[in-house]
């Protein structure tokens, strides 16, 4: 099976389409064609428009896969330009505009807030590769975020809960991960913690693979902002854990309507919807596939941290095995 890779530069991005890449070659000897892609929606424009008059009968590749609004518009003027039925054009996540155009849309069920057409395929959380090996008791991980749309982050919280955390298992060997959204304070604190039991590793210097130590931690303690490291935690064996982190706005969200009535206040024509990432770590934490850090405030400033644990005996997320499923209905059909 012939694939064209439509790659951006986005790390979460190609990481949830390789995970399902793999996941095909399972059941498929596949050979992979990879095509960088960089943000140029006008010159995509005139491709698209260009592919209507100008065909390709030489290239017959199986399908264009590919996530990020830098490659949607590219795989749709090579699936014009190529004119085949048997090339099918699959989205990895939700593309903005030409939704109906795709063979097959695959996304984050938190990305609708309302219909979803009957092209798509919806997902819980993100795509990431199963490891069902048995971890290390000995090893514990913690990755923390930064700044982001959805939860207020504090790098003295943070750190607390960090301290607390390693209070509580001082026998473990622990690996500490930044992000690149992580406050440059925050950073100097956590590598001031390095010793024999604890290595901070820096993401601009990273000499430890995350993807290794999220397979082989026994407990896991993530930042809820970090989507697609949560779900990589929950596609492995092991408990997970998420930092307590303060909801922007409530955990609500303001949108305009599609069609709002111009001749209504400006507040009639938006509407409140819950932030799609907040009430997604709420149902996991509802569900108990995820425990997590909470807090009382004892007195002026000063608070008892106490963890949830989560169910010991919840399923592991395959939703990327879900999603390959549906990808080999779509080419033998």
């Amino acid at each position: 099976m012939k694939i064209w890779w439509y790659k951006d530069d986005k790390t979460g991005h190609l990481k949830q389409v390789e995970a399902v890449l793999d996941e095909l070659k399972k059941d498929f000897e596949i050979s992979i064609k990879e095509i960088n892609c960089k943000k140029s929606p006008f010159k995509d424009i005139l491709n698209l428009l260009a592919a209507i008059f100008f065909k390709d009968t030489n290239s017959n590749p199986d399908i264009l896969i590919g996530a990020g609004h830098n490659t949607y518009l590219k795989i749709l003027a090579d699936k014009i330009r190529l004119g085949a039925s048997k090339t099918k054009s699959i989205a990895i996540l939700k593309p903005s505009i030409f939704r109906s155009w795709f063979d097959l849309i695959c996304a984050p069920e938190h990305d609708y807030y309302e219909n979803i057409e009957k092209n798509t395929y919806t997902f819980i959380g993100s795509l990431a590769k199963v490891i069902d090996n048995i971890p290390d008791k000995d090893i514990g991980l913690i990755a923390v975020g930064g700044k982001n749309q959805h939860y207020e982050f504090s790098t003295k919280e943070i750190f607390k809960q960090i301290e607390f955390i390693l209070s509580l298992y001082q026998t473990k060997k622990w690996y500490i991960f930044n992000s690149r959204r992580t406050p440059p304070e925050l950073t100097q604190r956590l590598n001031s913690l390095n010793s024999d039991s604890i290595n901070f590793i820096d993401i601009e210097n990273q000499t430890t693979d995350l993807n290794e130590i999220v397979g082989k931690a026994d407990i896991k303690f993530v930042s809820p902002d970090s989507v697609n490291l949560v779900f990589e935690s929950l596609s492995s064996k092991g408990s997970t854990y998420l930092f307590y982190l303060k909801p922007k706005n409530n955990g609500f969200k303001m949108l305009r309507n599609k069609k709002p009535n111009k001749n209504l206040p400006i507040s009639d024509g938006w509407k409140f919807y819950k932030n799609k990432i907040i009430e997604l770590m709420n149902k996991l934490k509802i569900s108990r596939d995820v425990g997590y850090v909470e807090f009382d405030d004892i007195a002026n400033s000063i608070k008892a941290y106490s963890l949830k644990k989560p169910n010991s005996h919840y399923q592991l997320y395959a939703e990327v095995e879900k999603v390959a499923y549906q990808i080999s209905k779509l080419i033998r059909s």
